[in-house]
């Protein structure tokens, strides 16, 4: 009986990064691009609109170089417990309980005023809750094991 050496069932906390488009100063057009990303530096731009196209493609570079979501992530959502889109129960509601599930996700999130842009490894239940979230990738469906010879059942000869 043979053991693979690394072979793990761990699954990981679901990646997240924040690309954000800041004024630099009052009453200036500058703007800040900035990165969540360790090796990002920070660009100052001209105007909104510049930064704008800049962090866009800031953010479509990351997504073509980094790898594609992680069958065996669990949901970022999960990890931050949902607060970023499960609306708060009034005086007399009782919050639904939320569940994650289906394939783990890309998820680019992105606010109304095109400030900021947030990268989710999620599943597509909450993906699909965000309003603004629109999808780059879809995981490949973990692969599952098949049932062993060794526990059919022997046929007599």
């Amino acid at each position: 009986m043979g053991v693979e050496a690394h072979a793990t069932n761990e699954r990981v906390t679901g990646r997240t990064w924040t690309v954000r488009l800041d004024p630099v100063g009052r009453g200036r057009a500058d703007v800040r691009v900035s990165c969540s990303r360790p090796a990002c530096a920070a660009q100052v731009l001209p105007s909104a609109a510049v930064g704008r196209t800049a962090a866009v493609e800031h953010l479509k570079a990351h997504l073509r170089a980094g790898p594609a979501p992680r069958p065996s992530a669990y949901c970022a959502c999960r990890a931050e417990e949902c607060h970023t889109h499960i609306r708060p129960a009034g005086p007399r509601e009782r919050p639904a309980p939320w569940r994650c599930g289906g394939a783990v996700v890309l998820a680019v999130v992105t606010d109304r005023e095109g400030r900021w842009w947030q990268v989710m490894e999620c599943c597509s239940r909450c993906a699909a809750a965000h309003p603004t979230a629109r999808i780059a990738a879809t995981a490949p469906a973990p692969d599952r094991a098949a049932p062993a010879e060794a526990f059919r059942p022997a046929t007599a000869p």
